[in-house]
């Protein structure tokens, strides 16, 4: 069957309304937060699915109240939920559950351990987190549930380095760094982030009780995008704050309304739950999870809660996210699990939202992506950097007695391939070595739903290999391009101009550096190489051959 390609729920960006004020006028975002518009009327692409695999269902007295929910790295799903009676003091139910993607139960653990789960992690080895509000501890088990690290003492309210204060949440950085927001007493309470080493060793907090700058009024959830920054849900002031990893304040964001829950996926797309909004805690606002760009801050839908408008706190409190991009909203007040899919589009031609799933991820690839210049496909941004690069590698080239030149034209090739922020310069902006990551991580996406095609996965392992192998020429290009700019002779600087420009060609049209005639994807292979396997997967899926 011919398909459309259908770009649902990873692109695009919209407002929605929001006032948006500069990063540097911190102290005006605080003040103005009334004057921020409701980002409510925006449109839905998810279908609900409540409940969802074997989770408790029957009467509501028999049902657990789930608090958590998380994707790991083995593609299962984990859920974190507070028991039958929504605490775990004295209850037998275990807290943590382990689910394959179709639903299966394949395991639990933690019973007896908490008096009322709230925070809820996985981690880039497969780890689980949780945190134990009541109970002042964050615990850490491997993937099959055996207990890894406890931070926190039992029962003892306190300050780390041994103890914590009611933590609310916990993310964990690339590097094992381990992030606590903690405080849930309101003003009565500590409103803190801690951080901690890998091994549970503390190394700082950060955060004091109001409503100033990285000030906080119960920091309920704590997240981290792919450049470190560190968002923290700070709810009782309805807004999230953003900081780098040392704790400085770097910007203030409400258009994701009162948030309890945050996800933010590896290309920064962002999912905020907020399940108590539109009473007098936030009025006019609906309750539901708003999903956005991490970057820039735009909020693009809103799934809205089927209890949006009640004034009683409802709609999901956790938030979590999978590969295929099913969105899961843990529920506490009505004790459910709710699972979001991405909806098929009529009059697209598409099947079902697997299929709907596997097209935007390869949507982006090819066509369209939100994030770049013009929302032009990820391909199509690479090859237009790539292609600047190597016009300004030739500019560097025609003339070698002028180092001057040299040297500028070098500056403007780093700036295709890895441009530093703020700094303006030829090519799109969006740089190459970004554009392979995310070239790679969204042909991975796609082959990682359960129905994409065995040609699909075939073809992704083919555009993975050039990706790595191109990447890996890009980042040596740029190393070459900042040597050249540090040379302090012609005679230095010419060497390394013809190296950058062979780079840059074998970057652009690939090289058969070992005179086999052929060239090898894992090393050889270059961005021509690349559009050529990306038009056999648009033609083995029935897309159309479109690169743009």
């Amino acid at each position: 069957m011919r398909r459309s390609i259908r770009i649902c729920v990873l692109t695009g960006i919209a407002l929605g309304g929001a006032l948006l004020m500069p990063i540097d006028g911190a102290g005006s975002q605080l003040q103005d937060q009334t004057q921020v518009v409701p980002t409510n009327d925006l449109p839905n692409p998810y279908a609900r699915m409540e409940p969802w695999g074997a989770v408790p269902t029957g009467p509501y007295a028999q049902r657990t109240a789930f608090i958590g929910a998380e994707e790991g790295p083995d593609g299962n799903i984990y859920l974190l939920n507070r028991c039958v009676a929504n605490s775990c003091a004295g209850r037998p139910e275990s807290p943590v559950l382990k689910f394959d993607p179709s639903g299966r139960l394949l395991g639990s653990w933690g019973a007896g351990m908490f008096s009322f789960p709230h925070g809820f992690a996985t981690d880039a080895e497969g780890n689980v987190w949780a945190s134990d509000q009541r109970g002042h501890q964050v615990f850490k088990w491997s993937p099959n549930g055996r207990l890894l690290m406890t931070i926190g003492e039992r029962g003892e309210g306190g300050d780390p380095p041994q103890r914590l204060n009611e933590p609310t949440d916990v993310a964990i950085a690339p590097n094992g760094d381990i992030f606590i927001t903690e405080g849930h007493s309101f003003a009565a309470g500590v409103n803190r982030v801690s951080k901690f080493r890998a091994d549970g060793t503390f190394l700082m907090s950060f955060g004091t009780t109001g409503s100033g700058p990285g000030q906080f009024n119960v920091p309920h959830t704590v997240a981290l995008d792919s450049r470190g920054r560190v968002f923290v849900g700070d709810r009782g002031n309805n807004r999230i704050q953003l900081f780098d990893q040392e704790g400085r304040f770097l910007e203030v964001w409400y258009q994701f309304g009162r948030p309890s829950g945050i996800a933010i996926t590896p290309d920064d797309r962002i999912y905020v739950a907020d399940s108590e909004s539109y009473g007098t805690d936030n009025p006019g606002w609906k309750k539901g999870i708003r999903v956005g760009s991490a970057r820039d801050g735009s909020v693009e839908y809103l799934i809205e809660d089927i209890e949006s408008t009640a004034m009683e706190h409802s709609g999901a409190e956790g938030v979590g996210v999978d590969a295929r991009g099913n969105v899961y909203g843990a529920v506490v007040r009505r004790r459910m699990l709710e699972r979001h899919e991405p909806v098929a589009d009529p009059n697209r031609g598409v099947a079902n939202a697997e299929a709907a799933a596997v097209d935007a991820h390869v949507g982006h690839t090819a066509t369209s992506f939100g994030q770049t210049p013009g929302s032009r496909g990820l391909v199509a941004t690479a090859t237009t950097d790539a292609g600047t690069g190597v016009l300004h590698a030739n500019f560097a080239a025609g003339d070698l007695s002028d180092l001057g030149s040299m040297q500028g034209h070098a500056a403007h090739v780093l700036h295709t391939l890895m441009p530093e922020p703020g700094v303006s310069g030829p090519g799109t902006g969006y740089g190459l070595l970004r554009t392979l990551g995310e070239i790679g991580l969204h042909v991975d996406l796609a082959a990682r739903v359960p129905e994409a095609s065995a040609s699909l996965r075939t073809h992704v392992q083919h555009i993975r290999a050039i990706t790595r192998s191109v990447a890996r020429r890009t980042a040596a290009a740029a190393a070459v391009a900042r040597d050249l700019q540090e040379a302090t002779s012609i005679r230095v600087a010419a060497p390394l101009v013809a190296r950058l420009r062979l780079l840059m060609y074998q970057i652009a049209e690939g090289g058969d550096q070992d005179g086999s005639g052929d060239l090898s994807l894992e090393a050889e292979a270059g961005l021509q190489q690349l559009e050529a396997h990306v038009y056999l997967m648009l033609e083995g899926e029935g897309l159309p051959r479109i690169i743009q």
